[in-house]
């Protein structure tokens, strides 16, 4: 499998934040993570030629972020969303379990992950992370293959 270089940010180091970010790192993406659970405040997330982000602790994060991962439980999700897609936020909130076990959202390059989003048991977070990490790699190569072709 060739690598496709990109960078994502991936808020929340649950078990489906580590499978995401552990399968984007095998094919090639780097990861930065960012874990309110080990006390990392987000203080605020914005696109500017790439998704942005500030945390209390490590400051204005210095990269660009390819994409935005939330591995976060759903009303911690919805809470970071909000300001910045209001309609994305109101369904990932009235979100039941779907078939992909996660959410994708490739016109903006977010993308949600957790237990929540599959059966609601925390040891399905993995395939919850695991899940939104194939799609936004096959996002990814689509739009690799489909330059290359322009």
């Amino acid at each position: 499998m060739n690598a496709i270089s990109f960078h994502v940010a991936v808020v929340g180091a649950s078990s489906a934040g580590l499978a995401c970010a552990q399968l984007l790192r095998d094919c090639g993406g780097s990861v930065s993570m960012f874990d309110p659970a080990q006390g990392a405040t987000i203080l605020d997330i914005w696109h500017d030629e790439g998704w942005r982000l500030a945390s209390r602790e490590q400051g204005t994060s210095t990269g660009r972020h390819d994409a935005l991962v939330l591995a976060l439980p759903a009303m911690k999700a919805v809470e970071l969303l909000e300001p910045l897609l209001p309609m994305t936020a109101m369904r990932a909130f009235t979100m039941a379990p779907s078939r992909d076990n996660c959410l994708w959202l490739p016109a903006v390059h977010v993308g949600l992950c957790g237990d929540w989003l599959c059966s609601g048991k925390v040891r399905d977070g993995a395939l919850s992370g695991r899940a939104l990490a194939a799609r936004l790699l096959h996002d990814r190569a689509t739009l690799t293959t489909s330059s290359s072709y322009n």
